[in-house]
């Protein structure tokens, strides 16, 4: 089973800001009081106006015109960005925190099969933005983010 996205997860107030600045469906509420917003092409282009710049190592989507539009987007709010890229187990995935006005987190893992860990980058940028998980549950699962296989699931 594949499960490609790319996202925006943080609190209401932080999402709203990014929702001023790209147009972006609706967001969904998650648990946690964190809500999710897909990034499309068309959304990305509008975040970077166009100029997304060198994409970050490990990244697919992000890049240092990305990463400087989600910054001035949530203007000191804490939001974490996260890209998943798997298909039949095989896969990587990235993560990046942003908060203060500043990347606080940012990590990607290599192409690889097998499951999820908790010290994978996705889990730990959502341990940053306050996401809780029981020790049967990691955090990517806690919010049921399994549930949105690719970008049309959130919306796009």
């Amino acid at each position: 089973m594949a499960h490609h996205i790319v996202a925006l997860i943080g609190s209401q107030q932080a999402v709203a800001r990014v929702l001023t600045v790209a147009d972006t469906p609706s967001p969904t509420t998650l648990g946690s009081e964190l809500q999710i917003v897909p990034l499309g092409y068309e959304q990305i282009d509008q975040l970077t106006r166009l100029v997304p710049g060198e994409r970050l190592d490990g990244f697919m989507y992000l890049s240092v015109g990305l990463e400087a539009a989600i910054l001035r987007a949530v203007d000191g709010l804490m939001i974490g960005y996260v890209e998943t890229d798997y298909v039949g187990g095989t896969g990587a995935q990235a993560a990046a925190v942003f908060a203060d006005g500043a990347v606080t987190f940012r990590a990607a893992t290599p192409i690889r099969r097998g499951p999820a860990k908790r010290e994978d980058p996705i889990n730990t940028a959502l341990r940053q933005l306050g996401v809780m998980a029981s020790p049967q549950v990691d955090e990517f699962d806690t919010l049921g983010l399994g549930r949105f296989r690719n970008l049309e699931a959130l919306g796009l």
